[in-house]
This record gives C-alpha cells, structure tokens and sequence, in this order.
C-alpha cells in the first residue's frame, strides 16, 4: 500500500481457507464490529464505513475471492465511493480534452502567425490536472485511518488460515 502514486490501491493474498470460511468469519467479524458494514454478492464483498461515521472521503474495500485448485485468491480494491470516484474520472478526462484541443488549436494558430491564445490551455490544464491530483492525495489521506480499519479487518479474516500470502 505504500505506492504514493496509487489513486485506487490494490492487494492480493493466497489463503489456504476456502471461500465460504473466508465469507464467514467475515460475517462474524463484522457483526462484532461498528465499524465496519458490508455487502455481499457471491464471491465479492464490499466493506464500507457505517453512515455514522462517514465523510465524503470516506474509502470502500471491493473484495473479489475465488477458489482455485489449492487455495483461494484474495484480491481487493480500495478506493473512494463510486460517485466520487466517477466525479474525479470526469475531471481528469475534462482536463486531457482541454490540453490535447486546446494545444492542437494553438500550435495551429501560432504556426499560421496568428495570435494563439489556445497556448494558454496547455500550462492551465497541467496546473488544474496538479490541482485534481493533490485533491485526491488529501482525500486519499483524510480517509487513511479509515483504509486501515478495512484493511486490518481483512487482514484479521485471512491471519485465522493456516496458510497466507501476499500475492503483490
């Protein structure tokens, strides 16, 4: 988890647990638990922070666990919610648009002689494609303590297996 630069962080774990004592113990972990809800879908679960507790940078835990041959896979994903992670998609791919049109028109203006204040989009959309990118960073921070419950909480689930081990 320690990339700095992972918007959305991932792991992998192989557990020697199957798949239904890995939903179990984490059904049981969490109806102990306040701090943490979850949803279950067959082989994906998502942990997300109880509405009392929760903020707009508050992150979610996207588990997918599949049965291999010898053991089972136990990848997740951590990010923030899926509004806000569409919001901020939404803003990175306005801000590419604004740099690749806008410096096309401006090269095309300046190589022509014309006045091209086009150029000017290129150095705006590097400052504002910064600005969106340090703004998910503090994000990302504000809600750490939070990722580390998740985390933990899995982590606790797989520690009960004979056997685990990171993948990535």
């Amino acid at each position: 988890m320690s990339n700095a630069t992972r918007i959305r962080p991932r792991f992998q774990y192989k557990s020697s647990m199957k798949l239904s004592e890995i939903l179990s113990f984490l059904k049981k972990d969490i109806q102990v638990s306040d701090e943490v809800e979850a949803e279950y879908m067959q082989h994906h679960v998502y942990l997300r922070i109880p509405e009392k507790d929760l903020h707009y940078w508050s992150p979610e835990l996207h588990l997918t666990i599949d049965e291999q041959e010898e053991d089972t896979l136990v990848r997740g994903v951590i990010g923030p919610k899926p509004k806000v992670w569409t919001m901020f998609m939404f803003f990175y791919s306005g801000v590419i648009v604004l740099f690749m049109f806008g410096s096309a028109i401006g090269v095309s203006q300046w190589m022509l002689g014309l006045d091209a204040p086009w150029l000017w989009s290129m150095p705006a959309s590097t400052l504002m494609g910064l600005g969106i990118f340090i703004a998910a960073k503090i994000g990302q921070r504000l809600g750490k303590a939070q990722m580390q419950t998740l985390i933990d909480l899995v982590d606790g689930v797989l520690d009960r297996g004979e056997n685990k081990t990171r993948v990535m």
